[in-house]
């Protein structure tokens, strides 16, 4: 298991004093990239090698409260290459005593760039294979459906939301739904998140975010990011707050 230790700095706190979930959510793609560097190489190594990691699946638990301010933390994680055209990673965020305060399951694909198309991690980059290697059971949690009466939000591309890729970085759909959420984050916090992935984000695109509550007595949201003129949904989420 990979282990990489760090600490709250003031660029990733909101305004409550605890670490952003995008920070968070940065930390966790930035600390797999470092797991895996000496075995497939950096990011740009690996775009050279003409391979590209896109992530198709996403699930994240808060198990208590986030760190705050000039707190240190410890994110693990491992993963498990062998689920054909999946590769699938878990994050644990630790404090020092080791109690676990956020954990999160990721699935990806593989995609071959001069093909355009998904390949098999274990055969194309077996290297994976040799290193912080754990079992990881292939079940996500579904998506809800969206409900035919939901309210909808424009919501523009900007430059800073691109990443290497020139598509939107994954954190950034995670910001979105989270501004588009009808409710007071200084009365609610964040409790788990279930994600879908189907299609990228490009620059100078402007998307529409649809919301919707699962029912009354809950708040639980529904979420669909759609590209314009575009009918199936890039991303889809739920959201549980407390």
């Amino acid at each position: 298991m990979y282990t990489r230790e760090l600490r709250v700095l003031p660029s990733d706190v909101s305004c409550l004093g605890l670490i952003k979930l995008r920070s968070l959510l940065n930390y966790f793609q930035d600390t797999a990239s470092m797991a895996v560097e000496n075995l497939e190489g950096s990011t740009t190594e690996l775009i050279s090698r003409g391979y590209a990691w896109v992530l198709v699946k996403y699930e994240i638990e808060f198990l208590s409260k986030l760190p705050a301010l000039d707190e240190k933390f410890f994110i693990r994680t491992y993963h498990d290459p062998k689920h054909a055209y999946n590769s699938l990673r878990i994050f644990e965020a630790v404090r020092p005593d080791n109690s676990l305060f956020a954990w999160s399951k990721t699935s990806w694909l593989l995609i071959d760039l001069a093909a355009g198309r998904p390949v098999k991690p274990a055969v194309h980059l077996p290297e994976l294979l040799k290193q912080d290697c754990e079992d990881i059971e292939p079940d996500f949690k579904e998506i809800i459906k969206m409900p035919e009466s939901y309210n909808e939000i424009s919501q523009p591309v900007r430059f800073h939301d691109l990443d290497y890729n020139s598509h939107v970085n994954n954190a950034v759909y995670f910001e979105w739904i989270f501004e588009a959420t009808p409710i007071d984050f200084m009365a609610h916090e964040l409790k788990s998140v279930y994600a879908n992935f189907r299609s990228g984000v490009k620059a100078n695109e402007h998307v529409k975010i649809q919301v919707a509550k699962k029912n009354p007595d809950e708040n639980v949201f529904i979420y669909n990011v759609l590209r314009e003129n575009v009918l199936k949904p890039s991303a889809s989420f739920v959201c549980v707050w407390n």
